[in-house]
């Protein structure tokens, strides 16, 4: 079962892959030129809610014969506390900083080996409010939610038979290369797998989705200030002028802010996932309580039904008295797992059908491998193109 599973989950992957590239290529040749400004929303529209969201959720659920909810659950659309909610807003805001350290380091490297960066023109819609709003919602909101449920959600979950480090690993390198860019690529990839490991030690996704969001948004937002001509939107551009001008104590600022960053990022990371398992502890222990309640009342009731009990323990329904027979029942139940097994003993002491469900499974394991190494060739082509297209532009 988990096999299938994980071949479904990477066809689909590479199906959604192949997509975004399409849609990328033919936006590259100005297809969409006939929106006119507002065509980079548009599209960013388009494509996370149809290609990114919609695209994998209905085929991971077609394929596997699962009801929407089933295929959500397994996507850890698991509920959380408000504690794990404000912990992961406040990391957001500090994976933002650190990814500004991170990015600077790498493209800094890809310059210095003969890239250089597309020059930031105008040509967008104005700095209005109306404008922040939509692209907080096109570049912040939309991909916290698509981005999150394709990567840590179907892939992460998807590849689990991997097991939990191979499956962080690639989920992260290929969220580096679904943004179709040497300049994000490093920083993306660092990005996917901590939010891997914070998405299976949070046994939710939506702590993964606040610091997407808030990765995404501050950046918005510092945009948005910087066209309006505000102080706080040159804040990074004021900070590297320091820097260069008093080298001795720019350098001593740098080195503490990202020592202060990093325990800041392990100190919020752990707190999650203690309050996540608080959380769902509690959960489970309501649960269990639930269950020896039930157990401690059909007990009673069995009691009364063998008369070591007083009558007062009767649980009437209307006129008639219900009884449970807690014995038979068990044996009912070991019963049923007992013939169940011996059904699954038979239908492998066949050797010749083991032999073909081994093959099965084989072929599924290549083709699983195929799809992922097609995936990863296939982003790692464009993400190469647009650094030759940089170096000779």
């Amino acid at each position: 079962m988990l096999k299938r599973i994980c071949y479904n989950t990477n066809l689909i992957y590479f199906v959604v892959l192949l997509a975004f590239v399409l849609v990328r290529i033919c936006s590259n040749l100005g297809a969409f030129d006939f929106m006119g400004v507002a065509a980079g929303t548009v599209m960013s529209f388009v494509t996370q809610i149809g290609i990114l969201f919609l695209l994998p959720t209905l085929l991971f659920k077609t394929l596997n014969g699962w009801k929407m909810k089933e295929t959500f659950d397994f996507f850890s659309y698991k509920k959380t506390s408000w504690k794990v909610i404000l912990l992961a807003i406040g990391l957001g805001a500090v994976v933002f900083f650190l990814n500004v350290y991170v990015s600077t380091f790498f493209n800094s490297i890809i310059q210095f080996l003969g890239y250089k960066p597309a020059s930031s023109a105008g040509g967008g819609l104005p700095a209005t409010p109306w404008a922040l709003i939509l692209d907080l919602i096109a570049t912040a909101v939309l991909p916290a939610i698509c981005e999150e449920t394709l990567h840590r959600g179907m892939l992460l979950k998807g590849n689990s038979s991997y097991g939990m480090r191979n499956s962080i690993l690639i989920s992260g390198v290929l969220f580096g290369l679904l943004h179709l860019n040497v300049e994000q690529f490093f920083y993306a990839t660092l990005i996917g797998w901590f939010l891997g490991y914070l998405c299976w030690g949070s046994n939710s996704i939506y702590p993964c989705m606040i610091v997407h969001f808030m990765n995404n948004g501050l950046s918005v937002l510092l945009s948005f200030a910087k066209q309006k001509g505000w102080a706080i939107g040159n804040l990074f551009t004021n900070i590297v002028v320091f820097m260069t001008q008093n080298q001795f104590w720019g350098i001593l600022l740098f080195v503490l802010v990202l020592v202060l960053l990093v325990l800041l990022a392990y100190e919020g990371t752990k707190l999650i996932f203690k309050c996540s398992f608080d959380y769902h502890f509690g959960n489970r222990q309501r649960q269990l309580a639930n269950m020896a309640i039930r157990e401690s009342f059909f007990k009673q009731v069995e009691g009364v039904r063998n008369n070591t009990e007083s009558q007062e323990n009767l649980f009437k329904t209307g006129d008639k008295v219900v009884y449970v027979d807690l014995k038979e029942f068990v044996n009912y139940i070991e019963k049923s797992i007992g013939d169940s097994l011996k059904k699954n003993e038979k239908s492998g002491e066949n050797p010749e059908k083991m032999q073909k469900n081994a093959k099965k499974i084989e072929n599924i394991e290549l083709k699983t491998k195929i799809l992922v190494f097609g995936s990863i060739f296939l982003g790692a082509i464009v993400t190469a193109m647009t650094y030759l297209w940089g170096v000779l532009r």
